[in-house]
């Protein structure tokens, strides 16, 4: 069908993915607005600084955020050059791209039906590092993938990246949701949203430099083993005691509050609220 047609029917395929979200009927209350400490209504400055603010001081944001954002960072520098990496050194076809990407297509769609129920096995916080683990080191399979057994090698990793990352996106976003107050959440949302995707075009502009300074397997290879390390920021943090999901924290709850009622829900019944450093979680 050539490209420029492929290209022109994923773009129209947004359209049916509008159309699903046009169907939901959910009333929304629009917020209240608070006013400042002058009684004027905030300004864009006043709202960014209040956003950067409630999430670097939150433990459980601010692990969430460095694990998210170094990720897409050292991701992107391979994922820049991999579709080069894959058919100049790798002999890919145009066909066998589209049937490894699909991989990925599978992984993500059993990745959303299956979050919830991982979460609620393995318990929320060990889902969040698990899948982090998951997605990671998955593109290691990229970097060592032999000629004769690329395309397994490389579909499996789109699959385990997909599959572990979509499982992350929804306990992770739906956490940080649950415990920020409503009034909070655009700005929350806003400022994660900032921290996360800003190292996106740093790490695309590092792997093309890096292609071609030092080659596309190397810039693989250097992408594959930083993407290893971003669940560390989540396996030594809070985050990863937390049992079950906690129910929305409503509008005026103070960081206290919510602070409480994470303790309670990363404690299993009968162990102490202080375990010891060499303890593994419940």
């Amino acid at each position: 069908m050539t490209a420029p047609i492929a290209v022109i029917l994923d773009s129209l395929s947004y359209f049916g993915s509008a159309a699903f979200v046009f169907r939901i009927r959910k009333a929304e209350l629009l917020p209240e607005r608070h006013a400042s400490a002058d009684g004027k209504r905030p300004g864009m400055r006043e709202e960014v600084s209040a956003g950067l603010r409630y999430v670097l001081s939150n433990p459980y944001l601010r692990s969430i955020a460095a694990c998210t954002g170094s990720s897409n960072l050292f991701g992107n520098l391979g994922f820049a050059v991999v579709i080069l990496y894959l058919v100049r050194l790798l002999g890919f076809t145009p066909e066998l791209l589209g049937v490894t990407f699909s991989a990925g297509s599978v992984g993500a769609l059993l990745g959303a039906v299956t979050a919830n129920r991982i979460g609620g096995r393995l318990g929320v916080g060990p889902t969040i590092v698990g899948s982090a683990l998951v997605f990671g080191p998955a593109s290691l399979l990229i970097a060592v993938a032999p000629p004769s057994l690329a395309v397994p090698f490389a579909a499996t990793a789109l699959f385990l990246g997909s599959f572990g990352g979509v499982v992350y996106n929804i306990n992770q976003v739906s956490f940080r949701q649950a415990i920020t107050p409503e009034r909070m959440q655009g700005r929350m949302n806003a400022t994660m949203r900032f921290i996360v995707w800003g190292t996106i075009p740093p790490g695309n502009l590092l792997g093309g430099f890096l292609g071609g300074a030092i080659g596309l397997h190397e810039t693989i290879w250097l992408s594959a083993i930083l993407s290893v390390t971003p669940f560390l920021f989540v396996l030594f943090s809070p985050v990863r005691s937390i049992r079950v999901m906690p129910a929305p924290v409503g509008d005026v709850a103070s960081p206290e509050t919510v602070r409480e009622a994470l303790d309670e829900t990363a404690r299993p019944v009968g162990v102490s609220p202080q375990p010891s450093a060499d303890e593994e979680p419940g």
